[in-house]
């Protein structure tokens, strides 16, 4: 699959979409998709290799073109890297990540790299797809989790782990082993 097909995705998700110069040969695209507490980025930099993350807004805006802080990042080969992203947990999620850590460099595009800027937002038939289909699995995670207890008499296990331990090794902080 090709990054234009798996845009496709991203975009049919209800991300909006930036292309960061000219459109024929544009510096970057970014695609964000944004949440009340935080936002869902995808960037691409190079075809080879894309950077989605989750970023939280900590009460104030984000710039999408140079955050400061991630709760979640995966940088890696482009099928890879838009499925983590497609796959991550809702906000409200038990699971979701929620521990913040310095942004990744590959997320930044220069102000110099942005302009001329073509914006595409999502179709309002598309704008709350993600939030909608992310809140059912919400729903059945809690119920799980009720179902799980009942049966084992255990309450569901608390995982504690390093905020970059599920990322692969080229994408995590020096400090991580």
């Amino acid at each position: 699959m090709v990054v234009e097909e798996l845009l496709v995705d991203v975009v049919a998700d209800g991300f909006a979409l930036y292309c960061c110069g000219p459109k024929a040969a544009p510096n970057a695209l970014v695609a964000c998709y944004e949440w009340g507490e935080c936002v869902d980025l995808l960037t691409v930099r190079d075809f080879d290799r894309v950077i989605t993350a989750r970023v939280p807004k900590q009460g104030r805006k984000v710039d999408i073109f140079a955050p400061e802080v991630v709760v979640w990042a995966y940088e890696g080969p482009p099928q890879c890297a838009v499925r983590a992203l497609l796959a991550l947990v809702h906000p409200a999620h038990p699971d979701a990540p929620t521990l913040g850590y310095s942004a990744p460099a590959g997320l930044r595009v220069p102000r110099a790299e942005q302009r001329p800027m073509t914006i595409r937002p999502p179709a309002p038939s598309r704008a709350g797809a993600r939030a909608a289909r992310l809140a059912t699995a919400v729903g059945t995670h809690a119920v799980g989790l009720r179902e799980q207890q009942k049966i084992s008499g255990w309450p569901p296990v608390e995982r504690v782990a390093a905020p970059d331990a599920r990322l692969p090794a080229a994408s995590r902080s020096p400090a991580t082993p």
